[in-house]
């Protein structure tokens, strides 16, 4: 039966926790598979993945990465706009043509790189807020993984950066919406980035069973987003992008509004005093894969911090009753909605630890 609940109840008391009425690990497999439907239900389902296909548009060479910008395919004869990062190699000097970047991304003579999807959080300039110096400080953690030893794959969200449609503003998905009624930009997103793992799996130079996902804000949610969805994620990084609908001031944050909207069909439940779920039970579609939680306890973009802590100690509830503690990390400081280097460090720290 599926759980429904009422605002006035999560206000007051919170989410019921995950592991109520689940005695074993089958119970728990149902009860997920459950708030999986309902959460594809909600958003509006996902198509079948395309073949992967990409376009090289251009490349730079840098001390000790390549810059390279694509455009890989998506459902409805889509295509996203993307950086693809890659760690320099002593076997090609130079890349003088596209065969060149086909020949570096399919080397062989190398030992494969794990590799991440950086999503970006909410800025007009999309993933070159995160992959380049232009990038804003505390955001560059696409350009960080690079030199770490990371293939880095950040592509641009509906409505931002290359993305943006001529006759709208950066993240308006009034267009979006109006093409898709029943669908969802949530949905959209998830597609776009699991049809970017799809193509991380292509590349020879990746070691295909070691691909994470990070984010911050907007990028920190689609991270665990994407790692509910697609087993094929094997580490998760997510910097101030967990909320609650328990507790927030911005009631229809998820809903319909008029700027992003992000799964319209929220606010139908809201307007009659319901929530379909709560976040924990998304995230906890993570579960047992890796997860790395960050907030601020002076978020101003989330305020509402206390809530989202209930919900970290119910996803390490459920990661330690899976006997797999060791793979959930969860951080909260006095921070602001950043994400501070010395937090960076230690996500790094947990991304080499789960995919090496």
């Amino acid at each position: 039966m599926k759980t429904i609940y009422t605002i006035k109840a999560i206000e007051k008391d919170g989410a019921q926790p995950l592991l109520q009425n689940i005695g074993n690990i089958d119970d728990w497999h149902e009860k997920r598979s459950k708030i999986h439907q309902d959460w594809l239900n909600c958003i509006g389902g996902l198509p079948p993945l395309v073949k992967p296909e990409m376009k090289i548009n251009s490349w730079e060479i840098f001390t000790d990465y390549y810059l390279i910008n694509i455009c890989y395919a998506t459902v409805f004869e889509d295509w996203v706009p993307a950086n693809l990062l890659v760690p320099k190699l002593q076997q090609v000097e130079n890349l003088t043509s596209k065969s060149d970047v086909l020949f570096l991304l399919n080397c062989t003579n190398s030992k494969p790189f794990p590799a991440v999807i950086a999503l970006h959080p909410t800025s007009d300039n999309g993933k070159d807020d995160i992959c380049t110096t232009a990038g804003r400080k505390n955001r560059q953690y696409g350009l960080e993984l690079v030199k770490r030893g990371y293939v880095v794959l950040a592509p641009d969200t509906i409505t931002a950066g290359e993305r943006v449609l001529p006759n709208d503003n950066p993240f308006q998905t009034a267009t979006f919406d109006k093409k898709h009624p029943e669908w969802s930009a949530v949905a959209k997103m998830i597609i776009d980035h699991q049809q970017g793992i799809s193509l991380l799996e292509e590349l020879s130079i990746v070691d295909n069973t070691n691909i994470g996902a990070i984010g911050h804000s907007l990028g920190g949610y689609n991270s665990f987003f994407l790692a509910g969805i697609d087993r094929r994620v094997k580490a998760v990084v997510c910097s101030c992008g967990f909320s609650l609908f328990a507790q927030d001031p911005e009631q229809h944050r998820w809903g319909r509004r008029e700027w992003f909207s992000h799964i319209p069909k929220i606010s139908d439940y809201i307007n009659e005093g319901i929530v379909p779920f709560e976040f924990t039970e998304i995230a906890a579609l993570v579960a047992p894969t890796p997860l790395f939680m960050w907030m601020g306890q002076n978020d101003h973009i989330f305020p509402h911090w206390e809530s989202a802590a209930k919900g970290l100690v119910e996803l390490n509830t459920l990661y330690e009753w899976m006997e797999t503690g060791e793979r959930f990390t969860s951080l909260i400081g006095n921070s602001g909605h950043d994400f501070p280097s010395e937090i960076r460090q230690l996500a790094y720290s947990f991304l080499d630890q789960w995919l090496s």
